[in-house]
């Protein structure tokens, strides 16, 4: 998909003379305020910008980048009306990116390019910044409409059997979980209900941290902060919170489906530093010491960011470790224990690799190429029959409302605590509850 990786200011060479039209036609106001000397300035350093891209980011893989987000809104469009939506929401920053790459990658790279206008960066610490700015965009954008993508190839195999989206009751799906835990609570991307089977909750990137108001709070939901988040969880029955707080290895429900999207060519070969979970990851009252003393410098542990990293790892207090892809969804397995583990690779997979992930229990379905939903149809199969009924929807829903209520006084309650507690408050109440329960019948 990218170029190749070298010198980040050789790929730039194309781009000097029109770097020294933008320099000529702009001036540097006091206040380090930037003015255009003329009209055309702002041509020009459209154009320089488009250079900078393309010089990182290749024209076939701007286009593949194009095939890609045409082929996702035409399978959602196909699928979303069907199943009772009335529209769907992608992630912002791939949102913008669906309607145009290039443009969004050019104004990825728009306040370093000031920035070098300025002097206030050089061009080997622009040309380094823009690189990365370009690739981690890239890379991020394809790996979210890949995923959407494979969600909304398992809905297209449900068709067949007239499913219905059940929640958001609003019908508007989003693929996002941006503000979605403001409340407490970890809702659900999507259910839909399977006639005659049940329902299936799907959560996409999650579990993501929870709204806090104070320390106390976030003494408690401090694991969100710190856990691993698969692609796609997917929960038997109608379940709209999966926060459990109770357990103590992850922060929510077991899920009965994870599935590992891949999207890049090569991603089994590919290899990370994997921080946190493999070693004891910060406490919260070691992370409140080095907010203390330095906010940047103690999120920088629990973000993985640059700037305190190098010394923590000399200093023997962070440890990592190299992981490959491979070894990395198996860890995903081992950590969360679904009922079943599926990995979706858009690339097929060496017979090898297959052989390693299959006989760790992952079931693989290699060679999903964007734009071939039919070659998950088997997964959908699967998956259906992991549907599974409730007694009464209305009373999930009434029970998520009522936690919502409660998170908005600052009480954090699990769904089996607030029916404990109900039924304690009901018989220390009994006669008002009676009085109640007689009215509302």
């Amino acid at each position: 998909m990218l170029v190749p990786r070298k010198s980040a200011v050789e790929y730039m060479k194309s781009c000097s003379e029109l770097l020294a039209e933008v320099r000529n036609c702009t001036k540097v106001l006091p206040g380090a305020r930037l003015a255009f000397k003329e009209p055309s300035c702002e041509d020009k350093l459209d154009q320089f910008r488009e250079c900078v891209v393309l010089s990182y980011a290749t024209r076939d893989s701007i286009n593949r980048a194009l095939v890609a987000v045409k082929e996702l809104h035409k399978l959602l469009g196909e699928v979303i009306p069907v199943i009772g939506g009335r529209g769907w929401l992608l992630p912002r920053e791939t949102s913008d990116f669906s309607k145009n790459p290039l443009e969004h990658l050019k104004k990825k790279i728009i306040l370093y390019t000031y920035d070098l206008l300025r002097r206030k960066l050089s061009l080997e610490e622009y040309a380094a910044k823009v690189r990365s700015a370009v690739n981690s965009s890239m890379r991020s954008n394809m790996r979210t409409v890949y995923e959407v993508w494979v969600v909304a190839s398992i809905l297209k195999h449900f068709l067949k059997y007239s499913v219905r989206v059940v929640y958001p009751e609003h019908g508007f799906i989003h693929f996002d979980r941006q503000g979605k835990q403001k409340a407490g609570t970890l809702p659900p991307n999507l259910v839909v209900d399977v006639p005659s089977r049940g329902y299936l909750s799907f959560y996409l990137e999650a579990p993501r941290p929870l709204g806090w108001r104070d320390f106390k709070d976030l003494r408690q939901v401090w694991k969100f902060y710190t856990s691993l988040r698969p692609d796609v969880m997917v929960y038997s029955g109608l379940v709209l919170d999966i926060v459990d707080l109770s357990s103590s290895d992850i922060p929510v429900l077991r899920p009965d489906v994870i599935i590992e999207c891949k999207e890049l060519d090569d991603w089994f070969i590919r290899a990370r530093d994997l921080k946190g979970p493999v070693n004891p990851v910060l406490t919260f009252d070691e992370w409140f010491k080095r907010w203390l003393s330095g906010l940047w410098t103690g999120l920088a542990d629990v973000l993985g960011v640059d700037s305190s990293a190098v010394r923590d790892v000399v200093e023997g207090k962070r440890k990592s470790i190299r992981v490959t892809e491979v070894q990395l969804v198996k860890f995903y397995k081992s950590v969360y224990k679904p009922s079943r583990f599926y990995l979706v690779s858009s690339p097929r997979l060496p017979e090898y690799v297959k052989s390693e992930l299959e006989a760790d229990g992952v079931a693989v379905f290699d060679g999903a190429k964007i734009g071939c939903a039919e070659c998950l149809e088997g997964l959908g199969e699967e998956i259906l029959n992991y549907a599974k009924p409730i007694g009464s929807s209305n009373s999930v829903f009434e029970l998520n409302e009522l936690k919502r209520a409660l998170v908005k006084r600052g009480v954090l309650v699990g769904d089996a605590d607030l029916v404990r507690l109900g039924y304690k408050f009901a018989l220390k109440k009994l006669e008002e509850f009676s009085e109640f329960a007689a009215s509302a019948t």
